[in-house]
């Protein structure tokens, strides 16, 4: 199943709020259209893939990626998911179309996911899209595909513009790998 685009006036205040960041990552690159090449190399730099890698072995297994999502979604990294941040998170990673409401993820209704019920209400089907060798593990290249093909809203084969919203609050500056270690593992 192939990840459902969605672009918001939301993503493009992000956009708008996290230039100077993006700016640094793709330099000169920034502001123009991406192809895969020039996105593969200036996100390659980023050091996310390495973060998301909590053993090190050079890939990521399922709950590394969970785990990832997990702290991509807690956007004020408080190691719970509200409300509000889990419609944001599943509508950018999974389409607005989503139809999984969050009271079905909150088991015991606290108003807010902890990573224990998002390990549990996991759903792996994105994670086997994006391993397209089949062997369980996302290499860098795969997970980087994986990024470029979701941000990638009209399926053009080039990131643009206003499609760089889709990493909003990804290069804000923050130690992405002390935020995936305080999370933990979710599966």
């Amino acid at each position: 199943m192939r990840f459902h685009k969605i672009f918001t006036t939301t993503a493009v205040a992000a956009l708008l709020a996290s230039t100077a960041a993006n700016a640094q990552m793709f330099g000169d690159d920034y502001g123009t259209d991406m192809d895969y090449d020039t996105f593969n190399t200036g996100f390659g730099e980023t050091g996310y893939y390495d973060a998301w890698d909590m053993n090190d072995d050079a890939m990521l297994d399922e709950n590394e990626f969970a785990t990832g999502v997990y702290a991509d979604w807690d956007q004020d990294g408080d190691l719970e998911i509200t409300e509000e941040e889990y419609t944001m998170g599943t509508e950018r990673w999974f389409g607005e179309d989503y139809d999984t409401a969050f009271t079905d993820w909150d088991a015991d209704e606290s108003g807010y996911l902890d990573q224990s019920e998002f390990g549990d209400a996991w759903d792996n089907e994105y994670y086997t899209e994006w391993d397209t060798d089949q062997d369980t593990l996302l290499s860098q290249d795969e997970y980087t595909t994986g990024l470029y093909d979701s941000a990638d809203y009209d399926e053009n084969q080039v990131i643009t513009v206003e499609e760089e919203g889709w990493f909003e609050g990804w290069f804000d500056g923050d130690d992405v790998e002390a935020e995936i270690q305080e999370v933990g593992d979710v599966l």
